[in-house]
């Protein structure tokens, strides 16, 4: 069987900031002995609503593994096909800045129907960064696991100028896996790993997060809801209908205030839809 993580360039890394596709990145790098291929790009893409954690861990893995890794920020002011801009651990955004510029932009908010904010602010803003280094046709690989098999289907089917793979998937890679990985590493992404998930990963309060992950968090943290909050506000003076992220629940702002009091938020197993391209 060809070693699913000989991965030839061009091609680009999604390293989500989370532990499964750090656990790829290592894996790739383990098998070059150390050192990514030429022409094969790892990249990360911040939306200014992932937790600081994750931004720590993605630049202590460059760090430690000595890789370099490109931060990618969506730009609304880029050239026309180079809407992103370069960053780093300084200068990435923390307050939701990429994100709020482009509901500015799009005049409405994403929701499970037309999630244009994972499209925008992350294959987008990977894809124009693709092109910017002259590359016309590249292979895109992602962490999922081998316990992820429909996601893994749904990638098949997709139509774009990159192909994307899943190492992990031939590679036999469970949830198992990658936390007894970590537990054996000197550090470690910061944030709660609950049954092989991270419900404080991806942008912190994200819709597509069940009420009772968002409940659990604010509880933690309140001030984490105050961005979500101020965006369904300042939507619904234009776009009344378009002034929610979701319509089959509360707002944010209620679902604070039932957080906090301790009422129940659990809207049943089909409140936390499907996961985003964010992946971890």
């Amino acid at each position: 069987m060809t070693n699913p993580y000989l991965i030839e360039g061009p091609a680009l890394i999604s390293f989500s900031g989370g532990r499964t596709s750090a656990y790829m990145l290592r894996q790739i790098l383990d098998t070059y002995g150390g050192s990514l291929p030429p022409l094969v790009i790892a990249c990360f893409a911040n939306t200014g609503k992932e937790m600081p954690q994750t931004l720590d861990f993605v630049h202590e893995c460059g760090v430690r593994w000595d890789v370099p890794i490109t931060w990618l920020e969506y730009d609304p002011d880029g050239e026309k096909q180079r809407k992103f801009r370069i960053v780093d651990r300084a200068t990435a955004s923390r307050n939701g800045e990429p994100f709020e510029a482009l509901v500015k932009e799009r005049r409405y908010l994403p929701n499970p129907v037309t999630r244009f904010c994972t499209t925008t602010l992350k294959i987008r803003v990977m894809r124009d960064y693709a092109r910017s280094i002259g590359w016309e046709h590249w292979t895109n690989a992602i962490g999922l696991r081998a316990d992820e098999a429909r996601r893994v289907a749904k990638i098949k089917d997709q139509r774009e100028r990159w192909e994307t793979i899943a190492p992990l998937h031939p590679a036999g890679v469970t949830k198992e896996d990658v936390a007894n990985f970590w537990a054996a590493q000197p550090f470690d992404l910061r944030l709660a790993n609950i049954d092989g998930k991270t419900p404080a990963g991806n942008c912190d309060l994200c819709f597509l997060k069940s009420a009772k992950t968002i409940a659990s968090l604010i509880r933690s943290d309140p001030s984490l809801a105050d961005w979500w909050i101020r965006m369904e506000d300042e939507a619904r003076p234009t776009k009344p209908l378009g002034a929610v992220f979701r319509k089959d629940r509360p707002g944010y702002r209620r679902m604070r205030q039932a957080a906090i009091e301790q009422r129940d938020m659990d809207f049943g197993e089909r409140d936390a839809l499907a996961e985003c391209h964010c992946h971890d």
